[in-house]
């Protein structure tokens, strides 16, 4: 219970505030609990921000979706689970990845752990444009995957334009079958 309530404190104080001027005892503070806490809890913010981006790394019913979008033999259907499982990686921690990204341009440890999350997600996007066998061309295919489904594109629409997540995935889906369906 502390540590959700140290780490929706932190989620929320570095999406209002930034990361660099978000302090521990900010955070300490949001939280109900004190400095000493989070030091024993968490150690550091860089520790604070791994646990936000570990949680959204092991979303259960996102990685179920990707998954089973790997498994699927219908095109069609592939690409409905992906975008599914898109939105909901999104719906749920768009900014935990623009938190990370604005902690890496300052923070030389979080840059090293964003990068190694990039090159994860490199390798599912790789993976899902193979799992599409002779179908499609593996690179383009990979490229076009690559470019919608980041987490500034999900932004950009329903943050910043009001479309809803089921707007946003209704168009993923129907704008990856344009570009990798025949």
């Amino acid at each position: 219970m502390t540590r959700r309530r140290i780490a929706e404190a932190a989620r929320r104080l570095f999406t209002a505030r930034g990361y660099g001027a978000t302090t521990l005892k900010a955070i300490a503070h949001e939280a109900g609990v004190a400095v000493q806490t989070v030091y024993a809890v968490y150690r550091s913010k860089p520790g604070i921000l791994r646990a936000l981006r570990e949680s959204l790394v092991r979303q259960p019913e996102a990685n179920a979706l990707y998954e089973a979008s790997l498994k699927e033999a219908n095109p069609g259907r592939k690409i409905d689970l992906f975008a599914r499982s898109i939105r909901n990686r999104w719906e749920h921690g768009h900014d935990i990845v623009a938190v990370h990204e604005q902690a890496g341009r300052t923070d030389r440890t979080v840059y090293k752990e964003v990068e190694k999350v990039l090159a994860v997600r490199r390798n599912g996007i790789a993976r899902l444009a193979q799992s599409f066998g002779s179908q499609v061309d593996g690179a383009r295919t990979t490229a076009i995957l690559d470019a919608l489904t980041v987490p500034d594109v999900y932004t950009e629409l329903v943050e910043i334009n009001g479309w809803t997540p089921d707007d946003y995935e209704a168009w993923l889906a129907r704008t990856l079958r344009q570009q990798l369906l025949p």
